[in-house]
């Protein structure tokens, strides 16, 4: 919808993804946007900033950089919408320098993820398979990444060897490898 001006305060595990597309959703609404992405993506971020000012009007689309200073100061603006992804501890002070504006937020926060496994669950594992590739996609770093496993009691040693098995699988070098 137009709604006016929408802020945007963008996280450092999906640069790109979860700036830009919030951001071409709201230009597509016939809104304004102003961007704050991170500062744990430095390079990311000043590119993002030099091809938004080289293809749109400042009053249109602008990037802001900084680091959590600029944020909070960000998030106090009266925005007509803000959008932030990120951890619920700065979620919470999002929110409430939103609320003293009365400034409408989306919040996309990290959660607890379960993942259960039914006791009719003939195939551990191929459902070892698909969690291991949940929780370890992006490093593990991606909102949705399971925390916890439910599974029926004694099936907890098959389970871990199951997954284990996945993880060499899907990730033979993982052990010494400096990016993990």
């Amino acid at each position: 919808q137009p709604l006016g001006v929408v802020g945007i305060i963008g996280p450092w595990n999906y640069p790109l993804q979860l700036t830009l597309g919030p951001a071409a959703t709201a230009l597509a609404a016939g809104n304004r946007v102003l961007l704050k992405p991170s500062e744990l993506t430095p390079r990311s971020s000043a590119l993002m900033a030099e091809l938004v000012a080289r293809h749109f009007a400042p009053e249109e689309f602008h990037v802001v950089l900084g680091g959590p200073d600029v944020a909070a100061e960000f998030a106090a603006l009266p925005f007509d919408h803000l959008f932030f992804t990120g951890s619920t501890a700065v979620g919470r002070k999002v929110a409430e320098a939103a609320a003293r504006n009365l400034t409408p937020t989306t919040l996309e926060l990290g959660g607890k993820s379960p993942c259960i496994v039914d006791a009719s669950c003939t195939d551990l594992e191929g459902v070892a398979l698909k969690i291991a590739h949940g929780k370890l996609l992006n490093a593990g770093q991606t909102c949705i990444a399971p925390d916890y496993l439910l599974l029926p009691r004694g099936r907890e040693a098959a389970f871990a060897d199951a997954y284990q098995k996945a993880v060499t699988r899907l990730y033979p070098r993982v052990v010494g490898n400096p990016d993990y």
